[in-house]
């Protein structure tokens, strides 16, 4: 692994060790946004995998409120443990298979899922060689016709976010995270284009009503002081989000719902 992809792996296990499940989606009013639009693609009887799965906060939501058989993975053996003790923790009648592994090497069979999502796990690869891997091997072990969402960070959408927080005299806010996590997000149209002789792009869901009030809104209401993920005014935005989810694009998480390709080649 590169140095940054050290310290990233180095920054999980650490946060496997807190104890503190937030720490993996700070903004949790947005991770509850995520999670619902994942819930709209798995159904009863489904067999699914969350991929980079860090505490398990969303396979147990999933796994909750829907018949299925739940798969997780993580690279972090700390952060398995942490889902792992979750789970049993707040959760225990669910039963659902953590495992240590790579999303570049999935220990699965092909055609084994119905389901396949990530929330921020591609982008924490930190290379576009090793994304277009895991797009791959996550594209063997659906179904033919099975359904990839993934709700991963864009430089397309972060760059509307600032174009707004810019008028508002905001500070930027950076692409890399490293502030925190470090990432590479996708450009969209990349990703896509390479997604395409492997999957049917279902839907796009993105969440620009709450970035708007989130991330331009409360910093201007609360200044000179900081916003705060805990703040109210996000409980509302989450409101407004669930009727209205976009505003201009804006907001660098997006969530592409992807269908498998029967054939290699795009459809006529």
């Amino acid at each position: 692994m590169s140095d940054r992809a050290n310290e990233l792996k180095r920054r999980y296990d650490e946060i496997a060790g807190s104890g503190d499940e937030t720490t993996t989606a700070c903004d949790y009013q947005l991770r509850d946004l995520e999670i619902a639009y994942g819930m709209e693609f798995i159904r009863d009887g489904d067999t699914m995998l969350d991929v980079g799965c860090g505490p398990g906060v969303a396979l147990r939501n999933y796994a909750s409120k829907r018949d299925i058989k739940a798969h997780g993975i993580d690279y972090s053996d700390k952060m398995v443990e942490f889902a792992r003790e979750n789970t049993r923790k707040t959760a225990p009648g669910l039963d659902i298979d953590f495992k240590t592994a790579s999303v570049t090497e999935l220990p699965y069979e092909d055609n084994t899922f119905d389901v396949v999502t990530s929330h921020r796990c591609l982008m924490a690869l930190l290379d576009w060689d090793l994304q277009q891997k895991a797009l791959i091997d996550i594209h063997r072990v659906l179904k033919p016709g099975g359904i990839y969402v993934m709700m991963e960070g864009t430089f397309d959408g972060l760059e509307r976010l600032n174009f707004y927080r810019r008028k508002f005299n905001l500070p930027e806010i950076e692409a890399d995270g490293s502030d925190r996590l470090m990432t590479l997000k996708f450009h969209e149209k990349q990703l896509l284009d390479f997604c395409e002789p492997h999957y049917e792009l279902v839907r796009t869901q993105r969440f620009g009503m709450y970035y708007f009030m989130s991330r331009i809104v409360q910093p201007l209401l609360v200044s000179p002081e900081s916003p705060r993920y805990d703040h109210p005014l996000n409980e509302v935005a989450r409101q407004l989000a669930r009727v209205i989810p976009d505003l201009e694009g804006m907001g660098h998480l997006v969530g592409f719902a992807l269908r498998k390709r029967t054939s290699r080649t795009p459809a006529s």
